[in-house]
């Protein structure tokens, strides 16, 4: 006899599929009934190699006297093919009982049949992918569902089923007492072929099993609803069936095509690797109540998808290799751009986790299939960001990406991977410029490799700003563009001198609404110390070089020396006599003078607090002392207040100068400018330099002053011009579209280095060398109060400015300037203030050298 063609499998062909019903109509139409029962024998046993369910164990069934198919519990085969015509009682007898069948059919005949059928059913033959649920679907009824699920629910729609202890779940499942443990009762079935050894303890099993039971109606509402338990459960078609059942399979003939992407992923490997936390299908989208994707309830729908992935992920994933949690993965998902609009605005367009990593096929990242592997990152970004995606392409970036460049930066590079936020955000354009400067922090993106563009536009006043948190300022993104970065020879580019000018500008002249050709010559990225390419900015550079390591090194020597030689006058001749500060006192500064001095503290300090933050941005305690005034933007509307006041007070000193010069009309140019009263440096200043410089190293006596000493006329000469520097690079600075009128911008670059050094050698002078003259030194400390009673000390009048009293008493004008003393509050006021700016000036300057030495 011919061996029986397979049937039921998912790959039968036509062919197969023709041989075998025709041979079985051959056997059937030569009434054998002894060929009959091999051939339905022969099918059971096929379906078996296949794990298609069969009748077995309690609900055998026998072929009887009559040629006739009977169960002893009614109930349809689930047998693909012509063998389904099993199922319905009558329509065998008739089948199998017409005498008009009862003929002897030639082989060679059924076989001519079958090859004329060929084509015609070839023809017929549904997809090759097709899945057993369509093919079922279309032989069962949902009443032969219900009756065949009703037999699973006698058991499992019990609520007992799950509070059963071990023993009594394999004495339901048909293993019996007996003295070598629970065994079958008869000869092992096919469904159960377990005896007492093959069985794991029963105390290695969980005490209850919640999951056995079904509720009722659990399966109604699911996508499952109209298939039948050992649809999914094949080998439980046989009762009892075994202790232990291979969990469902999914990935058959019904998700076929899911099937292969879940075992081609990172799942399916922890699984092979046997890991028991690895996921299956039902741990995304559950297991009896599966619901379709639409539906708000699914696991699967996108309001719930970062639960169950996150759920999953927190609890068994581990820390990457860099030390990230992925508990912190999932907390900044929620709290990103995305995760907020599913967790809080139910929007189901928002990405979720399967959005980005893949719903079946997930792979790690460093896996180039993954999804989210630097290569598919723009593709699977552009899958929502259609328009940026496609600009994207064209831009410099990503050109590089698909050069094959591996440092072109994707999506994720400059917006992160899970902690997206909107790009409108503060902390979105606060982290912008550390994002490009990741990459652009390189000497070897740079024309010339001295200093990188992160650190040139760090140098600037748009990153200055923008380190203080100030969001005016412009970021990389305003100047180059955002994801349309092009090369600055393209015309499309912002950069582009046709451009420029409108780029300057900004958006409806938020910017620089004045910008012209002029001003676009300032250049945001110069490098002052790069001599080659910026000759005019090393220049001005290396004055201020020069000049500063000139007056800090002379006049630290000065307050050095001055120290020493007061030690050892202070060890030879103890501590001096003691002024009587009681006694008359001689005027040194006019009520206007004082007034003056007064606005210079108030503007210097002003000045200092608001303007070296901006200078020492990257430092940390400059941004504490910017937000101490406010933030960025706060300190510099500070700075501004105080630089109208300081030119304020230098216009009334200018005036009073000019009162002064009046006064002296007569003898102007004599008294007043050659004078032995004047600012002005003259011969004997030099003396007097070289004669303390004598009294340093030598000792003996000091040399005679007049009105004015020589560091006196130096710190006043200093403060003139410092403040016209400053005051004029500033305005510069503070009205650049104005002012690009009439210079180029280019002149912005050196008022900027102008600016920054004159006020560093400023406040490195006041706080250093001016602090010893005036305060620090023996004969002062803890401070001189002149400047704030206005007089001196006749008897220290005396000491300190000798040729000036014998000129006072030749002259007969001594007693024109003799005062009373002054209030007794005055000089502990004085001593209070004198130390607190000596106190914050001394700090400054100590965190300024440390920053310059970059230990901070």
């Amino acid at each position: 006899m011919p061996k029986v063609p397979a049937l039921g499998s998912t790959e039968t062909s036509a062919a197969n599929t023709v041989l075998h019903c025709t041979w079985l109509w051959h056997v059937m139409c030569n009434n054998d009934s002894q060929r009959a029962r091999i051939a339905v024998k022969q099918e059971m046993a096929l379906q078996a190699a296949q794990g298609l369910p069969q009748r077995g164990g309690a609900e055998r069934m026998h072929y009887d006297s009559s040629h006739r198919y009977e169960n002893r519990r009614p109930a349809p085969m689930d047998v693909p093919g012509l063998m389904s015509i099993a199922s319905d009682k009558k329509a065998t007898r008739r089948f199998v009982r017409s005498p008009r069948l009862s003929c002897h059919v030639p082989l060679w005949l059924t076989a001519l049949l079958a090859v004329v059928a060929l084509p015609l059913i070839s023809l017929a033959q549904s997809p090759p992918r097709s899945s057993l649920l369509d093919r079922r679907s279309a032989q069962v009824t949902p009443q032969e569902v219900a009756l065949q699920n009703k037999r699973c629910l006698n058991c499992h729609g019990q609520s007992h089923i799950s509070e059963l202890t071990p023993s009594e779940r394999r004495v339901m499942v048909g293993l019996v007492p007996s003295d070598e443990g629970l065994v079958a009762p008869d000869e092992p079935s096919q469904g159960a072929g377990q005896n007492a050894q093959e069985l794991p303890p029963i105390d290695e099993e969980p005490a209850v099993r919640p999951g056995l039971y079904l509720g009722p109606n659990t399966l109604d509402r699911g996508v499952h609803a109209d298939l039948r338990c050992i649809d999914c459960h094949r080998k439980a078609a046989t009762l009892p069936h075994a202790v232990h059942l291979p969990p469902a399979d999914c990935t058959g003939a019904c998700h076929a095509e899911p099937g292969i992407d879940v075992l081609r992923s990172i799942h399916a490997e922890m699984k092979v690797k046997g890991d028991k936390q690895a996921p299956t299908c039902a741990t995304c989208h559950g297991s009896h109540e599966i619901l379709p994707k639409s539906d708000m309830e699914s696991l699967v729908f996108p309001l719930n998808v970062v639960k169950v992935c996150g759920d999953c992920h927190e609890q068994h994933s581990k820390n990457t290799p860099e030390g990230y949690a992925p508990s912190d993965h999932v907390a900044a998902y929620i709290d990103s751009a995305h995760g907020r609009a599913v967790t809080g605005s139910g929007l189901v367009v928002a990405a979720t986790c399967a959005d980005c990593h893949g719903h079946h096929e997930v792979h790690p990242a460093a896996d180039s299939q993954s999804l989210v592997h630097r290569e598919n990152v723009p593709r699977t970004c552009g899958q929502c960001h259609m328009g940026v995606d496609a600009t994207y392409r064209t831009s410099v970036h990503g050109q590089k990406l698909e050069a094959g460049d591996e440092r072109a930066p994707v999506c994720t590079d400059c917006h992160t991977a899970h902690e997206i936020t909107r790009a409108n955000t503060p902390d979105f354009k606060k982290g912008l410029v550390e994002e490009c400067g990741d990459c652009h922090d390189n000497p070897d993106m740079t024309e010339t490799g001295r200093a990188t563009f992160y650190e040139t536009y760090r140098q600037s006043y748009h990153g200055q700003v923008t380190k203080l948190g100030s969001n005016l300022a412009a970021r990389c993104s305003d100047c180059h563009g955002s994801h349309n970065i092009l090369p600055k020879a393209d015309s499309l580019s912002r950069l582009h001198p046709t451009n420029l000018v409108s780029t300057c500008r900004g958006p409806g002249g938020d910017c620089h609404a004045g910008a012209n050709r002029n001003f676009i010559t300032f250049d945001p990225h110069a490098d002052f110390k790069d001599r080659e390419r910026y000759p005019v900015l090393y220049a001005v550079w290396m004055y201020f070089v020069i000049v500063m390591s000139a007056a800090f090194g002379f006049f630290g020597l000065h307050c050095i020396l001055w120290f020493l030689r007061s030690a050892v006058e202070r060890v030879k001749n103890g501590n001096g006599h003691k002024v009587d500060r009681r006694g008359p006192g001689i005027r040194r500064f006019t009520v206007l003078n004082r007034v003056n001095h007064v606005f210079v503290i108030i503007t210097f300090f002003g000045l200092t607090l608001t303007g070296m933050p901006l200078l020492f941005a990257d430092q940390l305690w400059a941004q504490r002392l910017a937000t101490f005034f406010g933030g960025g933007v706060a300190a510099g509307l500070w700075h501004r207040f105080f630089a109208i006041m300081l030119i304020g007070n230098f216009t009334v000193h200018m005036i009073g100068l000019v009162r002064s010069a009046r006064r002296h009309n007569n003898n102007m140019v004599r008294n007043w400018l050659l004078g032995p009263r004047t600012m002005l440096p003259r011969i004997k200043d030099i003396s007097d330099c070289i004669g303390m410089f004598r009294w340093f190293v030598f000792g003996g006596k000091k040399p005679r002053f007049d009105r004015w000493t020589y560091w006196e006329k130096f710190d006043y000469w200093a403060e003139i011009f410092g403040t016209g520097i400053i005051g004029g690079s500033g305005l510069l600075l503070w009205f650049p579209t104005f002012f690009s009128n009439f210079v180029p911008g280019w002149m912005f670059n050196v008022a900027m280095i102008v600016h920054g050094y004159e006020a560093l050698l400023a406040v490195g002078f006041i706080f250093t060398i001016h602090f010893f003259n005036a305060h620090l030194r023996m004969e002062k400390f803890p401070v001189d109060d002149v400047i704030f009673s206005g007089q001196l000390p006749e008897e220290e009048f005396i000491i300190e400015r000798p040729e000036e009293h014998a000129r006072l008493v030749a002259n007969g004008t001594l007693d024109e300037l003799r005062v009373p003393p002054p209030a007794p509050w005055v000089r502990p006021l004085a001593i209070v203030i004198g130390i607190l700016a000596m106190l914050i000036g001394v700090g400054l300057v100590a965190l300024i050298i440390l920053a310059g030495l970059q230990v901070l």
